[in-house]
Protein backbone atom coordinates (compact mmCIF):
# COMPACT_ATOMS: atom_id res chain seq x y z
CA UNK A 1 0.00 0.00 0.00
CA UNK A 2 1.18 3.49 -0.62
CA UNK A 3 -0.08 6.50 0.67
CA UNK A 4 -0.69 9.83 -1.23
CA UNK A 5 -1.79 13.28 -1.36
CA UNK A 6 -4.96 13.91 -4.23
CA UNK A 7 -3.68 16.72 -6.72
CA UNK A 8 -7.13 17.71 -7.31
CA UNK A 9 -8.15 18.07 -2.83
CA UNK A 10 -5.42 17.64 -1.16
CA UNK A 11 -6.48 14.52 1.63
CA UNK A 12 -4.33 11.65 2.17
CA UNK A 13 -5.69 8.61 0.20
CA UNK A 14 -4.40 4.71 -0.71
CA UNK A 15 -3.27 4.67 -3.88
CA UNK A 16 -4.66 1.76 -5.68
CA UNK A 17 -4.74 2.41 -9.65
CA UNK A 18 -5.49 6.28 -10.00
CA UNK A 19 -4.03 9.27 -8.80
CA UNK A 20 -7.13 10.55 -7.27
CA UNK A 21 -9.04 9.98 -3.73
CA UNK A 22 -11.94 8.34 -4.08
CA UNK A 23 -14.44 11.44 -3.67
CA UNK A 24 -12.86 13.20 -6.65
CA UNK A 25 -12.71 10.04 -8.79
CA UNK A 26 -16.88 9.99 -8.23
CA UNK A 27 -16.96 13.81 -8.67
CA UNK A 28 -14.55 13.48 -12.00
CA UNK A 29 -17.15 10.50 -12.95
CA UNK A 30 -20.22 12.67 -12.95
CA UNK A 31 -18.28 15.55 -14.97
CA UNK A 32 -17.55 12.82 -17.51
CA UNK A 33 -21.15 11.73 -17.30
CA UNK A 34 -22.54 15.36 -17.83
CA UNK A 35 -19.68 15.80 -20.55
CA UNK A 36 -20.79 12.53 -22.10
CA UNK A 37 -24.65 13.55 -22.28
CA UNK A 38 -24.35 16.91 -23.34
CA UNK A 39 -22.17 15.80 -26.27
CA UNK A 40 -25.13 13.15 -27.07
CA UNK A 41 -27.61 15.47 -27.58
CA UNK A 42 -24.93 18.49 -28.95
CA UNK A 43 -23.26 16.41 -31.70
CA UNK A 44 -21.99 19.78 -32.88
CA UNK A 45 -20.64 21.36 -29.91
CA UNK A 46 -17.28 23.29 -29.48
CA UNK A 47 -15.05 22.30 -25.98
CA UNK A 48 -16.05 25.93 -25.19
CA UNK A 49 -19.99 25.25 -25.64
CA UNK A 50 -19.43 21.99 -23.86
CA UNK A 51 -17.90 23.55 -20.64
CA UNK A 52 -20.60 26.14 -20.41
CA UNK A 53 -23.36 24.09 -21.16
CA UNK A 54 -21.76 21.68 -18.31
CA UNK A 55 -20.02 23.27 -16.22
CA UNK A 56 -16.73 21.47 -16.65
CA UNK A 57 -13.17 22.78 -16.91
CA UNK A 58 -12.05 22.84 -20.58
CA UNK A 59 -8.86 20.83 -19.39
CA UNK A 60 -10.81 18.44 -18.13
CA UNK A 61 -12.83 18.00 -21.00
CA UNK A 62 -9.58 18.24 -22.86
CA UNK A 63 -8.17 15.39 -20.55
CA UNK A 64 -11.30 13.15 -21.30
CA UNK A 65 -10.30 13.49 -24.69
CA UNK A 66 -6.72 12.69 -24.93
CA UNK A 67 -7.74 10.13 -22.73
CA UNK A 68 -9.96 8.58 -25.30
CA UNK A 69 -12.36 8.22 -23.36
CA UNK A 70 -14.70 10.57 -24.92
CA UNK A 71 -14.60 10.72 -28.44
CA UNK A 72 -16.92 13.33 -30.57
CA UNK A 73 -20.00 11.25 -32.51
CA UNK A 74 -20.10 13.25 -36.04
CA UNK A 75 -16.41 13.08 -36.92
CA UNK A 76 -16.27 16.40 -35.01
CA UNK A 77 -12.66 17.06 -33.91
CA UNK A 78 -11.83 19.05 -30.94
CA UNK A 79 -8.04 18.50 -30.83
CA UNK A 80 -5.11 18.78 -32.69
CA UNK A 81 -2.04 16.61 -32.98
CA UNK A 82 0.71 17.13 -30.70
CA UNK A 83 3.15 16.88 -33.62
CA UNK A 84 1.91 18.01 -36.43
CA UNK A 85 -1.31 19.92 -35.33
CA UNK A 86 -3.81 18.39 -37.90
CA UNK A 87 -7.54 17.91 -36.66
CA UNK A 88 -8.10 14.75 -34.06
CA UNK A 89 -10.81 13.58 -32.71
CA UNK A 90 -9.29 12.32 -29.49
CA UNK A 91 -6.13 11.34 -28.27
CA UNK A 92 -2.36 12.66 -28.69
CA UNK A 93 -1.30 11.81 -31.97
CA UNK A 94 -2.94 12.00 -35.74
CA UNK A 95 -2.89 8.49 -37.69
CA UNK A 96 0.29 9.61 -39.21
CA UNK A 97 2.09 10.99 -36.19
CA UNK A 98 1.92 7.28 -34.58
CA UNK A 99 2.78 5.41 -37.27
CA UNK A 100 6.32 7.55 -37.48
CA UNK A 101 6.36 7.33 -33.95
CA UNK A 102 5.88 3.44 -33.96
CA UNK A 103 7.95 2.70 -36.55
CA UNK A 104 11.07 4.71 -34.99
CA UNK A 105 10.21 2.86 -31.78
CA UNK A 106 10.28 -0.18 -33.85
CA UNK A 107 13.87 0.71 -35.01
CA UNK A 108 15.44 1.97 -32.05
CA UNK A 109 14.39 -1.12 -30.31
CA UNK A 110 15.69 -3.61 -33.31
CA UNK A 111 19.08 -1.58 -32.47
CA UNK A 112 19.85 -2.50 -29.15
CA UNK A 113 22.64 -5.05 -28.37
CA UNK A 114 21.11 -7.90 -26.66
CA UNK A 115 20.71 -7.42 -22.83
CA UNK A 116 23.47 -9.73 -21.99
CA UNK A 117 26.20 -7.05 -23.15
CA UNK A 118 24.56 -3.80 -21.56
CA UNK A 119 25.26 -3.89 -17.88
CA UNK A 120 28.15 -6.28 -16.41
CA UNK A 121 26.66 -8.30 -13.44
CA UNK A 122 26.13 -6.39 -9.65
CA UNK A 123 28.63 -7.90 -7.67
CA UNK A 124 27.98 -7.59 -4.03
CA UNK A 125 31.68 -5.78 -2.95
CA UNK A 126 34.32 -8.76 -0.91
CA UNK A 127 34.00 -8.62 3.09
CA UNK A 128 36.99 -6.37 3.67
CA UNK A 129 36.01 -3.57 0.86
CA UNK A 130 32.66 -2.69 2.24
CA UNK A 131 32.00 0.62 2.65
CA UNK A 132 31.58 2.35 6.30
CA UNK A 133 27.84 3.08 7.20
CA UNK A 134 26.29 0.76 4.70
CA UNK A 135 23.97 -1.87 5.87
CA UNK A 136 24.03 -5.08 3.48
CA UNK A 137 21.32 -7.66 3.71
CA UNK A 138 23.51 -10.35 4.32
CA UNK A 139 24.90 -7.99 7.56
CA UNK A 140 21.70 -7.67 8.90
CA UNK A 141 20.59 -11.52 8.33
CA UNK A 142 23.90 -12.57 10.27
CA UNK A 143 23.36 -9.56 13.10
CA UNK A 144 19.39 -10.81 13.67
CA UNK A 145 20.80 -14.57 14.22
CA UNK A 146 23.30 -14.13 17.08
Amino acid sequence: MELRNCPDCGKVFTFISRNLCPACIEKEEASFNKVEEYLEENTGATISEISRATGVAEEKIIFFLRAGRLVPIGGKHLLECESCGKPISSGRFCAGCQAVLSSSLREAGASRPPAEEEAPLIRRPEPGLRQKGKMYTADRYRKTRR
